[in-house]
């Protein structure tokens, strides 16, 4: 009987890979987890170039407390903002993670990394009005495990432009020598 069974299960693993792949059962998203001041949030992956942990700032002088300094990713020096003030939560220490957005050289940093997450675009849900508590969100995603914690989706795009537009009122209001 072993051997019939060791036969048996030979035969199973050749079989998997004569079949055709199993087709997903839909579109799937690909999400990073993270934590801004210990609260759940997810990003869009598609929306990130790189992630790295402790990377090294270069601080300067300014008056907005939501940019840490510059990083140099990859041989490019990208200005830094903390992502949880840019959300609107009080500024903290520096936070551990760095996400550069893939659509321009922007960091953006984050306290912590709860690992990947690949779900199916209907885990995606719009956020109702009573539920909009952070600006730059706009959709919740429901993960598939029943002690998961619902994560609000933090639009990149948004964060991205209100940096560039703050950046852009820095430069007028700024005096020039």
């Amino acid at each position: 009987m072993r051997a019939r069974s060791a036969a048996d299960l030979r035969a199973a693993f050749d079989r998997a890979f004569s079949e055709p792949p199993r087709a997903q059962r839909g579109p799937s998203i690909d999400l990073l987890a993270v934590r801004l001041r210990g609260a759940p949030f997810a990003l869009p992956l598609s929306g990130v170039s790189g992630l790295f942990a402790d990377r090294p700032l270069t601080r300067l002088p300014t008056a907005a407390p939501d940019f840490l300094g510059l990083a140099s990713s990859r041989g490019i020096v990208v200005p830094v903002y903390d992502l949880g003030a840019l959300l609107g939560y009080p500024v903290e220490g520096a936070p551990r993670w760095l996400i550069v957005a893939a659509s321009t050289a922007v960091g953006l940093a984050f306290d912590a990394f709860d690992g990947a997450l690949r779900l199916p675009q209907d885990a995606i849900t719009p956020q109702g009005p009573r539920e909009r508590t952070h600006m730059h969100v706009r959709d919740l995603v429901r993960p598939s495990a029943a002690d998961a914690p619902l994560r609000p989706l933090i639009d990149l795009d948004s964060v991205i432009t209100a940096v560039r537009e703050r950046a852009r009122q820095d430069a007028v209001s700024s005096p020039r020598e």
